[in-house]
């Protein structure tokens, strides 16, 4: 047969690290409140599935453009790229942030209305009935900046009733017909039925939202995000939006990127009509110039009477020039349209606007300062109207365009310089060979800088003219700025609530909390337990622990265990070996065993009783002496309260202590002495020195006396009997002293007041403190409540 583990009584183990009771105490709490854990995990995802099941649903649509490159090589085939000249990642973060300005977004919102919504209930939740609203709401007469809502209930046929919340709060219920105008307080409104009103239910009701279209623009807005999707090289975009709809998700994103393209088209357009509009006055400017110069041609050769054959009498000189006046033009043509250029960069620098690309410049500098400069300046076009003046992208934008401007001018002034050195040399060369031509063409020679002159200004005409041609076809052929690779697509299935996850999650969270809870108790806990809390705390042993018993049991036990064979006797057998070992030596004479505690209602009473019985067990003649005189729990519990005991015995009433000392009925070996009638004082009384004469007298008759004392904590009498004792056992009703106190207990046993002192520990919950005890092949648990002390 298994006998239940002899507790310890030697030096206590080392303390237990902190980690490896906090492991413990967990262990402890999954192993006995596991159904209070498992109740908290699934009202916790209960809730959780209630706050999923009211939330509406989120879904979430993708798509990807590609921005298109400006030409490095044709004016008619430039495509502004974003906001700059290059496809570099700041281009593309500039765009991000004009894909997701107010501008565009408000756009959208305007053209799919998207500030008016149609919700329905549908169980817990709303549902957007975008493109599936049985009605259509049109709004007159209501503020830009007001947002309402209000309910219709359809009643079949034209009928229906609509509900909104008047100026005191309370609910305005009006019955109305569809088509009708209806006169609310904030606005005029006209509900027409849809396609899909013969599909509703009459009952069904319809919540219709108004807000504003910046407000409802600004909502999209915090949906949207714009990314890089891949490397950084790449002109990608990939722009991903959330919605309570996915058809709305779907038409928002194409929308938003028609408008966009539409803006950017617009602009290029601009760009063209600002050349067109330049161009025009040039060739203007040039045809007025031209017919100048050809009065005035003819009026020298009627003047010197120049014929033609005098003019081919020099044709043969005139030819060894030519090259050299091919070379001039080109050189006076360049230098025309730089100064034309830099007229037109002067007027700019006083009032910003477009500067006209196609001058006819051969220099790429001058054509990449004049590219850039229109480039921030469409970009500060785009930012301004929704940013400040302090916004830093555009203080960023009109410092480039002054530095641009700036640098315009200087690659002009660097080219108008190297093209009049080159002209200087030529037009020296060519002076050499006038000079031989003087003497046979003196007259042919006045038209000679007319032929020039209108030579220059017929090939500036017609390179405008080209111009303008290309100009033309680039008006008719402007491209999207961001070619479509994927139009909105993702998948149709809400992203939001997860329910699973609200579930798992409200599980995990209330199991967490119970957990937390109980181990948070168990902390701060800071009574003892069981006898490792007094190991961590204390030097003095521990003679036993008693394990708790169940109610039922309490029930069958009065006081003394009716059953011998029993777990809890065996315990009690366990702790009568246990005090018997530290029973110093003696072999005339008994010993007298001392039963102390804080408080009452720790079991004392209780242990006393079991404690001789167990000692009876072994062979040995016990006394059991009530020493409580003020309660006499014990004397009350053996049915002898009031008779005469040690009371009767101090007072010097009795002759023959055998006439006051009786046996215990179905105890044999078990004398008790009871307390006795009550005294007014019994602290003197046991002070008399006629006590220790008779505790001494009580040893030469018995093996074991053991005294049933008062609560040390309260009342000096136990102080009294511990001078007579062998042996103090200090009861401790698990959680219910104080760890503190122990250090007290520890003094007293260290000054000798409580002599070869051992701590009995009783109602120990051994499930709850990790150990398990088992006796006869099953398993119990015990505990013990009485409110005697």
């Amino acid at each position: 047969m298994p006998q239940p583990t002899v507790p310890p009584v030697s030096s206590p183990p080392p303390e237990t690290p902190d980690s490896s009771l906090s492991l413990d105490i967990v262990a402890i709490i999954l192993r006995r409140r596991w159904y209070w854990i498992l109740f908290c995990a699934l009202l916790g995802g209960t809730a959780a599935y209630y706050m999923a099941a009211t939330q509406n649903y989120v879904f979430e649509k993708t798509a990807s453009v590609m921005m298109r490159e400006a030409s490095k090589d044709s004016s008619t085939d430039r495509i502004m790229v974003e906001l700059g000249v290059d496809s570099g990642a700041a281009n593309l973060a500039n765009e991000s942030f004009i894909l997701r300005s107010s501008t565009v977004m408000r756009h959208t919102v305007e053209d799919l209305k998207l500030n008016v919504s149609y919700w329905k209930k549908r169980d817990l939740r709303q549902i957007d009935l975008y493109r599936e609203s049985p009605v259509e709401v049109i709004f007159e007469n209501i503020p830009s900046d007001r947002s309402c809502s209000f309910d219709i209930t359809l009643k079949g046929d034209s009928a229906l009733s609509l509900t909104y919340q008047g100026s005191d709060g309370k609910p305005v219920q009006l019955e109305e017909e569809l088509k009708k105008p209806v006169h609310l307080p904030f606005a005029t409104i006209t509900v027409y039925p849809t396609s899909h009103m013969p599909e509703t239910i009459p009952g069904t009701t319809i919540t219709v939202r108004r807000v504003p279209i910046n407000a409802a623009a600004d909502q999209l807005l915090a949906n949207f995000t714009v990314k890089r999707p891949d490397a950084k090289e790449s002109s990608l975009l990939q722009m991903t939006l959330t919605s309570s709809n996915p058809d709305k998700a779907t038409d928002t994103l194409n929308k938003l990127i028609e408008i966009y393209n539409e803006h950017s088209r617009e602009e290029r357009r601009a760009i063209a009509v600002k050349t067109k509009e330049f161009i025009r006055r040039q060739l203007e400017q040039i045809g007025e110039e031209l017919k100048r110069l050809d009065s005035k041609r003819d009026d020298i050769k009627f003047e010197n009477d120049i014929i033609a054959d005098t003019q081919a009498s020099l044709s043969a000189d005139f030819s060894t020039a030519q090259t050299l006046d091919n070379s001039i033009f080109e050189l006076q043509t360049q230098i025309m349209l730089a100064n034309d250029l830099e007229n037109n960069l002067k007027a700019v620098s006083k009032k910003a606007e477009l500067i006209s690309l196609d001058t006819g410049i051969a220099d790429s500098g001058v054509s990449r300062q004049i590219e850039a400069y229109n480039t921030a300046y469409l970009e500060y076009q785009k930012i301004a109207g929704s940013a400040g003046s302090q916004n830093p992208i555009v203080v960023s934008l009109t410092k480039k365009m002054d530095a641009t401007r700036a640098a315009a001018f200087r690659s002009l002034s660097n080219l108008r310089d190297n093209l009049n050195l080159r002209l200087q040399e030529l037009t020296r060369k060519r002076d050499d060979i006038t000079k031989r031509l003087a003497a046979t063409s003196g007259k042919a020679r006045k038209l000679t800088p007319l032929n020039r002159e209108h030579g220059v200004k017929e090939e500036y005409y017609l390179t405008l003219l080209t111009k303008e041609q290309e100009n033309e076809l680039a008006l008719e052929t402007t491209p999207s700025s961001a070619r479509v690779l994927e139009t909105a697509h993702g998948s149709n299935a809400p992203i939001a609530p997860n329910t699973r996850k609200f579930v798992l999650g409200g599980a995990a969270g209330g199991a967490a909390l119970c957990l937390f809870a109980f181990m948070g108790a168990a902390i701060l806990n800071n009574k003892v337990k069981n006898r490792h809390d007094l190991d961590a705390i204390t030097t003095l042993p521990v003679i036993a622990e008693l394990p708790a018993m169940s109610k039922k049991e309490q029930k069958q036990v009065s006081l003394m265990l009716p059953d011998e064979h029993s777990v809890m006797a065996e315990y009690f057998h366990i702790m009568c070996h246990n005090v018997d070992s530290m029973l110093p030596f003696s072999e005339h004479q008994g010993h007298v065993i001392l039963l102390a505690s804080t408080t009452p209602g720790e079991g004392k009473t209780f242990i006393s009783a079991n404690l001789a019985q167990a000692f009876s067990k072994i062979g040995k003649r016990v006394l059991l002496i009530d020493g409580d005189l003020r309660k006499t729990s014990l004397s009350s519990q053996l049915g002898g309260k009031g008779r005469k005991g040690l009371s009767t015995i101090l007072l010097n009433k009795v002759s023959d202590l055998s006439s006051v000392i009786h046996s215990l009925p179905d105890h044999p070996g078990v004398d008790i002495l009871y307390g006795g009638p009550h005294v007014p004082n019994p602290v003197s009384l046991l002070s008399r020195p006629e006590i220790e004469q008779l505790i001494q007298s009580f040893k030469r008759s018995y093996d074991a006396v053991i005294i049933d004392a008062p609560p040390y904590g309260i009342l000096a009498d136990t102080a009294i009997f511990a001078k007579l004792a062998d042996i103090s056992l200090y009861v401790i009703r698990s959680n219910k002293i104080d760890k503190r106190y122990i250090a007290t207990i520890q003094q007293l046993a260290n000054e000798g007041k409580l002599p070869n002192m051992g701590f009995v520990i009783n109602a120990v919950d051994f499930k709850a403190s990790g150990h398990h005890y088992y006796g006869y092949g099953y398993h119990y648990n015990y505990g013990y409540n009485t409110t005697n002390s």
